[in-house]
């Protein structure tokens, strides 16, 4: 009986302490933690804003991010990503370029579609070379 009550006794204690421990707390929050909570939100809205900003820029400029990953994604293995992989490629812009493995990527599941694309490529810029005076050795076999 002498040890159930002593137990009794800790736990009303450790109760009691634990109960006045977070009144304190409370009442040092209340009174010293204004400012914190203040800068806390304010932080919160600075990453709101960020987020928001990044948001807004994303939607309109999308095609440079857009561009840049479906290059990186989308490109089919066999389209390269220098212009040493596309025939003629050395006579090509950038946009030219891409457009080629875009095109590439579309005709990826037709094969008839892609061999007539790849033929047209090729005496497109068997032409720009004669105009160009260059002269472009064979088709790659893989294109």
């Amino acid at each position: 009986m002498r040890a159930r009550t002593t137990i009794s006794l800790i736990a009303a204690t450790a109760i009691a302490l634990a109960s006045v421990s977070a009144l304190a707390q409370g009442n040092r929050q209340g009174k010293g933690a204004q400012p914190q909570d203040r800068a806390q939100v304010e932080r919160g809205q600075k990453d709101f804003d960020r987020d928001r900003m990044r948001d807004r820029d994303r939607l309109t400029q999308p095609s440079r991010d857009r561009d840049r990953d479906q290059d990186r994604t989308h490109a089919p293995d066999n389209a390269g990503f220098g212009e040493h992989e596309i025939y003629g490629g050395e006579m090509m812009s950038v946009e030219e370029r891409n457009q080629y493995r875009e095109q590439l990527r579309l005709t990826e599941s037709d094969p008839k579609a892609r061999t007539e694309f790849m033929a047209q490529h090729q005496e497109k810029m068997q032409a720009r070379a004669k105009v160009e005076g260059k002269k472009l050795g064979d088709p790659p076999v893989n294109e």
